[in-house]
């Protein structure tokens, strides 16, 4: 016999959770007093604010897999959450919320913090479990970890009476079992290859999550022999090996100019792993919707994606890695259509000052995993960087602000040999720019560039093309940067050249620190 709360913490460690991220409260307590007795196999992460939890596990779930965990409390706790629950909806990352409740015995009477933890998730999260007996919290916390990695990976709410967590149990672990992803049918396959090969201008997307690094490498390999462009959904560039000679750009938010128009002239168009979500797409005007003008090929891991938004002539139910695995690799003819795209998308982006300061960065920073938040300032890295390993890339399609910074703190965590670089702009970081404590105290060295126009920058450009000369509410104010890192214990600079961002550079590499761009 032991609390509920502890056996919560011994479920989580028969799935290998080894890491979770957290802002105390008095509704979790016996579970943070397991988490104390076990203090030797999970490392426990608090963070500052509940939305920069959340992002943590969010961007966790993207980089490993498995399921990021986060405990909060209820009420404030909870709905502080929300956002990083919504980022992991729409990207797709595999995470398990913990939310401490209010007792069963005050449950619907307004008590303290008492949020209706059920419909507040059920649109946001891919599944909400409230646990109401002890001897099922081993059970459900096994669900709740299995239903975030099966299918299209998502974040589970789970919700904890404190009552319940304080009730001694003798309910044994459940034993870990697998997810549940569908492989391919071989005919499928076949067909998918087929219908590739005998097209004249087809067109192979990849995105989404649930890739491993010889799932990247089996797509490649197959693209590369067949001789088909292969581009990647917008923020999931790092799943193509950017020096591969099939490699055409990438969708969305104009990041590859020019490609667009190659989506419009495809005779067949293949997405493996993603919705197409709307930012790839240009908010669903880049197909047309329900029926492309394009023959449509669709892999992914959910079944009820394919033929959602747009009709797919061949969809097909399986996970990307596993689907990635049964491609062949049979050599095709050189074409003038591949050629024309990679003539596209050797021009590259115009010369620019962000271009500058990214070349600079690229110099200084082999190899990197640079996350972002939402803004205009995201250009930076997605048009002017090369990604060339998987993975190296954690960006949000949620279109969250703050995202940046939290989730190179995770990196930090499952990565500490790799340098992550979080870019934001003035607004977007200072949505969650308190985790530098977080950073510093963990003794991390995440580098944040934040790149400052003093206003909401993207917002403020719809403003100037849609009601011009009416600018309002886009404008900012804002602290000094620099300061306000040194003052976290992180060392804080200010620049205005990529050669004084260079030196910057050299100054605070090894160290957790912030850059300020000011554009």
């Amino acid at each position: 016999m032991r609390l509920a709360g502890h056996a919560l913490v011994e479920q989580l460690l028969a799935y290998g959770v080894d890491l979770a991220f957290c802002v105390p409260g008095e509704s979790y307590l016996p579970v943070l007093d397991g988490l104390y007795a076990h203090r030797d196999r999970v490392r426990l992460v608090t963070a500052r604010q509940e939305t920069g939890a959340a992002m943590m596990a969010a961007a966790y779930g993207k980089l490993t897999g498995r399921p990021g965990v986060c405990l909060v409390t209820r009420g404030p706790g909870a709905t502080n959450a929300s956002g990083g629950v919504h980022v992991a909806r729409q990207d797709a990352c595999p995470m398990v919320l913990l939310v401490g409740q209010v007792p069963t015995t005050n449950r619907d009477r307004v008590a303290f913090q008492e949020v209706d933890i059920r419909a507040m998730f059920a649109p946001l999260a891919k599944a909400v479990i409230r646990v109401d007996v002890a001897d099922r919290v081993p059970e459900l916390v096994a669900r709740a970890m299995v239903t975030a990695v099966s299918g299209e990976p998502g974040p589970v709410v789970l919700e904890l009476p404190e009552d319940v967590l304080s009730t001694p149990t003798g309910a044994a672990v459940v034993p870990p079992v697998p997810a549940v992803v569908p492989a391919p049918a071989a005919e499928d396959v076949r067909e998918f290859v087929r219908t590739l090969r005998d097209a004249e201008r087809p067109l192979l997307v990849v995105g989404g999550t649930g890739w491993t690094v010889d799932a990247t490498r089996a797509v490649r390999d197959f693209a590369e022999a067949a001789g088909i462009p292969l581009a990647t959904a917008v923020r999931h560039q790092d799943l193509v090996d950017h020096r591969s000679p099939v490699f055409v750009g990438t969708l969305g938010l104009n990041t590859t100019p020019g490609l667009a128009k190659a989506v419009d002239d495809a005779d067949v168009l293949a997405f493996v792993g993603t919705r197409p979500d709307a930012l790839t797409v240009d908010d669903f005007q880049l197909l047309a919707v329900p029926t492309p003008r394009q023959r449509i090929l669709h892999v992914h891991p959910d079944p009820e994606v394919p033929q959602r938004v747009h009709r797919a002539d061949l969809a097909i139910v399986a996970g990307p890695a596993r689907f990635a695995a049964a491609l062949p690799v049979a050599q095709g003819p050189p074409s003038a259509w591949l050629e024309r795209l990679r003539d596209n998308y050797s021009r590259g982006p115009a010369p620019s000052a962000a271009a500058d300061f990214m070349r600079v960065l690229d110099e200084r920073v082999p190899d990197p995993i640079i996350s972002t938040g939402a803004g205009a300032y995201t250009a930076w890295p997605q048009k002017h960087h090369r990604f060339t390993s998987y993975p190296s890339q954690l960006g949000t399609q949620s279109g969250s602000m703050g995202f940046g910074l939290p989730a190179a703190i995770a990196a930090q965590f499952v990565h500490p040999d790799r340098q992550a670089v979080a870019f934001a702009g003035d607004g977007c970081f200072l949505m969650t720019g308190q985790e530098l404590s977080t950073a510093v105290r963990y003794g991390l060295t995440p580098l944040v560039v934040v790149v400052n126009n003093s206003s909401y920058g993207t917002i403020r450009d719809h403003q100037t093309r849609r009601f011009p000369g009416r600018e309002y509410g886009t404008d900012l104010v804002n602290p000094d940067f620099a300061a306000y890192a040194r003052a976290f214990g992180a060392l804080g600079e200010r620049v205005h050249t990529p050669d004084e961002f260079a030196a910057a550079l050299d100054r605070t590499l090894g160290h957790a620190a912030l850059i300020e761009i000011v554009s």
